[in-house]
């Protein structure tokens, strides 16, 4: 679901204001009903949260004075009360919770045991050098990490790998070194030739130690957010899965986790040419290409890009996301394991920092009533339905 359009905000103030006409109680009707009837907007970190209270007062207002309405105009006036009903549930979500210092001490009981020990992801990666040395760099002092040849691996301030590319050999070209992130890890690096690569959790890149041949190619898993340098003579390759994603300068991103139905690449800037073993399509800023394990393409010419690049923006962002995509993120950057008891079909819209505690981002959904949880030590159980009174 999109937020919520300033038009209908505005016609949403006037009725609770009491000025709004007819026709506008109309239109906020139809607004309404336009969207799916199990998709919740949950959460948002701008609301404030005396406006639900607001809406609160003026539907308990609503409703007595819709109970006493004629037995003739029942069905007009029902239907409209049905409808607001809907429009203020979903504004309540909406409203009531943003991620503030008052929310953010409201521990449920059901999530508060073992769900302190479960925290946020991090800057954490190994880089495996062609050699098969193993540096750990979140624990590597800053500064000078290792060389090869003349290209020096230099560990920045804020976690940041540079690497610094001297001339170089073709026999450099041959040396590959892999950088790692576990789950509950990210990671950002400086290529040779000065491409910016940020890594998600639970993903990797492959990339030589310098780049010498008439491409620069690299591999990936998991998910990466790429800033290429431009280099008319020398191409930008990206390996994932068997395919290929071919860049002239540009910035993208590509998701291609093995638990996901499809590798998915959003385009922000410039132009790429996805390459599957059974078709190719060219990208223009704004497209999304969904390419899934048969080799079938489904081009998206006005992706959601805000929502591709949101983890690597510090943010969880989902638009009718559903429970099943929700908690493979929750497993990948909590670094917890995830089972569902039931099936949960809901969607749900909203976002939130990706450095809030687990118990913060499930207290959220949970708040719906439409599904609660379990956590025992790292695993965390999905149940349906309303919380069981204790």
């Amino acid at each position: 679901m999109n937020h919520i359009p300033d038009h209908i905000k505005a016609l949403i103030q006037k009725y609770l204001d009491g000025t709004a006409s007819q026709q506008e109680k109309d239109t906020l009707n139809e607004w309404y009903r336009s969207y799916p009837a199990d998709e919740i907007i949950v959460f948002t970190e701008s609301t404030e949260h005396r406006t639900s209270l607001h809406i609160k007062q003026r539907l308990d207002k609503l409703i007595k004075k819709e109970t006493s309405v004629s037995v003739n105009n029942s069905k007009k006036y029902i239907g409209w009360a049905a409808a607001f009903v809907g429009v203020s549930l979903i504004l309540s979500i909406y409203y009531l919770f943003p991620f503030n210092a008052q929310n953010s001490k409201q521990q449920p009981a059901s999530l508060v045991k073992n769900a302190e020990e479960i925290i946020p992801g991090s800057n954490k990666a190994t880089l495996t050098l062609s050699d098969g040395t193993i540096i750990t760099l979140d624990s590597a002092n800053i500064g000078l990490l290792g060389e090869q040849g003349n290209t020096k691996i230099v560990k920045l301030a804020g976690g940041k790998l540079l690497y610094q590319a001297g001339e170089g050999t073709a026999e450099l070209a041959q040396l590959f070194n892999t950088i790692s992130t576990p789950r509950g890890g990210q990671y950002m690096i400086d290529l040779p030739d000065g491409t910016k690569v940020w890594l998600n959790a639970s993903s990797s890149i492959r990339f030589p130690a310098v780049f010498k041949d008439s491409a620069r190619e690299v591999s990936i898993t998991g998910e990466a957010y790429f800033e290429v340098v431009h280099k008319s003579d020398q191409p930008f390759i990206v390996s994932v899965n068997h395919n290929k994603i071919v860049v002239l300068g540009t910035q993208f991103n590509v998701m291609a986790y093995a638990n996901e139905a499809s590798v998915n690449t959003t385009l922000l800037e410039g132009a790429l040419l996805v390459q599957g073993s059974r078709s190719s399509q060219r990208l223009r800023p704004g497209n999304q290409v969904k390419l899934n394990a048969a080799g079938d393409m489904l081009l998206i010419e006005h992706a959601n890009t805000e929502e591709a690049i949101a983890w690597k923006n510090g943010r969880f962002l989902f638009t009718g996301a559903d429970m099943q995509s929700i908690m493979r993120q929750v497993e990948r950057w909590y670094d917890v394991d995830v089972k569902f008891e039931g099936e949960v079909q809901l969607h749900f819209s909203g976002q939130l920092t990706r450095y809030a505690s687990v118990w913060e981002l499930l207290r959220k959904l949970e708040l719906t009533n439409e599904v609660h949880f379990r956590i025992e030590n790292r695993l965390i159980t999905v149940i349906p339905g309303m919380k069981p009174q204790s």
